[in-house]
């Protein structure tokens, strides 16, 4: 797949002959802004784009100007051409063809900022979903524009807060073989089009299903959305999948095990062997009320094993489920609770990744806690009296827990779990009353897979430094030190063992990336 975007982007435009190792955008003057872009296709980076907005052109339109580069930063050319008001959500590619799908309006970002103004605006603009089509020659062959039914003038009060006019944010997808899935939802729908890779409509399926957030992702030809009903830990998640040309849903499958239990989603994608759909995650039990994950709820066993889900097609028949207890790890190594006995604590699962040989990864940080019964018993004795329960929070004499090290477990191809390693990190310790283990948790993960060697690292950011660590090696490759809090960084896949590190500056308003070597 990257051969055949490198393909197209060297017959696209003129190569440069140049080879970036690094490459910062910044905004360079009033007026002119740039936002940089991933390409993707089959979920994976095939390359970048900038997209900037340049001058005004006339009352309601702009100059704008895309930058394509490859995958190791190298200009490859640009497209310069005029529209009305843009803004761009989404990049994906598939054969031979650049999609990019836009929130497109006459008068979001153009209208004076006045309550008549707005009033003005609202009577005779519009917001639409707008999507353009490159081809092999660098041409705009096609655009497909469809309004979008929304509140002008409460969408003009909010667009300069940073709030989007639409309720469902564009989500755009390759169809392998196909073209492109797009969904988006407005004021009364929610739609879901597909596209050819000429950049002609298939069909248009109006979405029924309702729920807070919605997830759209290809497998194949296959098209599914993962719908979740509130944005809240515990709440339910469900997959429907469209087969083929399908109106309605052929998949409806509502994330519960046979006795009911949520599965709470940590993997969501691809198997890099298979390009089927997979989903792994956590089993939860019952969690004290309100607590949304509270990790003295994790230290007493709420977590009650692991799970991954192999979707081999947008059908019931087409998916298997293996479920694995915490007691049926390898030679015993954890308890029913959770407990891993070699690593002396819990893991707080967050995310989960497969690697090409079918072994599903769990990686999350370890948790140790402890609650003091004799003083809980005290404060809420002396609760009424306010003082005394207050200097006993204080002084945590309530109980104690951290988060330090990270964890690695594995669940095999049959099922079976084991702990595999354990990757240190900064110690986070705190007292008193435990929180939701989501705001307390001083980490942030994530997976890479090289195709090329078919190699997993795993990417752990602390507040400190930044760990790469090689899976299949059980070693970490690399660190990455942070130098400055008002720096934002990540990390994406390059070739041939590099990395590329972006850089989003807060001060400065710029972003630098920078290949680097694992």
């Amino acid at each position: 797949m990257k051969k055949r975007l490198l393909l197209f982007l060297s017959t696209l435009f003129i190569v440069l002959n140049t080879h970036a190792q690094s490459r910062v955008f910044k905004q360079v003057g009033s007026g002119i802004s740039t936002s940089l872009h991933s390409i993707l296709q089959d979920g994976s980076l095939v390359g970048y784009l900038t997209f900037t907005e340049l001058e005004k052109a006339s009352k309601d339109s702009f100059n704008y100007e895309i930058t394509i580069m490859d995958e190791n930063l190298n200009d490859i050319g640009k497209v310069k051409f005029r529209q009305q008001k843009l803004n761009l959500r989404s990049v994906a590619f598939e054969q031979d063809i650049l999609c990019l799908t836009y929130i497109k309006s006459d008068i979001l970002g153009t209208t004076a900022k006045h309550k008549i103004s707005y009033k003005i605006a609202a009577k005779k603009g519009y917001v639409s979903f707008f999507a353009q089509f490159i081809n092999l020659q660098g041409e705009i062959t096609k655009t497909f524009e469809k309004k979008a039914d929304v509140d002008l003038y409460v969408a003009l009060k909010e667009y300069d807060a940073g709030i989007r006019p639409l309720k469902q944010d564009i989500q755009l997808k390759n169809i392998s073989g196909v073209g492109f899935a797009a969904f988006y939802g407005d004021k009364t729908k929610k739609s879901l089009l597909t596209f050819n890779a000429a950049g002609e409509k298939i069909s248009e399926r109006q979405v029924k299903e309702i729920a807070a957030t919605y997830y759209l992702h290809t497998a194949g030809d296959d098209i599914y959305l993962l719908t979740q009903k509130a944005e809240e830990y515990g709440s339910g998640y469900t997959l429907y999948g469209y087969s083929g040309t399908a109106n309605s849903p052929t998949l409806k499958l509502p994330l519960r095990d046979k006795k009911q239990r949520t599965l709470d989603i940590l993997g969501f994608g691809n198997d890099p062997a298979t390009g089927k759909l997979f989903i792994s995650g956590i089993v939860a039990g019952k969690f004290q009320e309100n607590s949304e994950g509270n990790v003295y709820d994790i230290y007493n066993g709420a977590f009650k094993g692991i799970f991954k889900m192999d979707i081999n097609g947008a059908h019931k028949e087409d998916v298997k489920t293996v479920y694995s207890c915490w007691a049926d790890s390898a030679g015993n190594d954890i308890t029913t609770k959770g407990y891993i006995n070699s690593a002396q604590g819990h893991i707080v699962p967050r995310p989960s990744f497969r690697d090409f040989e079918g072994n599903t990864y769990f990686l999350g940080s370890r948790l140790t806690a402890k609650k003091n019964k004799g003083a809980l018993i005290a404060g809420i004795a002396t609760m009424p009296l306010l003082i005394p329960y207050y200097v006993m929070m204080a002084t945590g004499a309530f109980g104690t827990y951290s988060f330090d090290d990270v964890l690695l477990m594995q669940m095999d191809k049959n099922g079976k779990i084991s702990y595999v390693d354990s990757i240190g990190t900064e110690i986070y310790k705190r007292k008193n009353v435990a929180p939701v283990f989501q705001f307390a948790d001083n980490c942030s993960f994530y997976s890479l897979t090289n195709p090329d060697t078919k190699t997993s690292f795993l990417i752990v950011k602390g507040e400190k430094d930044i760990i790469i660590y090689n899976v299949h090696e059980k070693k970490i490759a690399r660190k990455i030190v942070k130098n400055n809090n008002e720096v934002k960084t990540n990390i994406y896949p390059a070739k041939d063992g590099h990395i590329i590190v972006s850089e989003y500056d807060e001060k400065e308003k710029s972003t630098r990336l920078s290949i680097e070597a694992i």
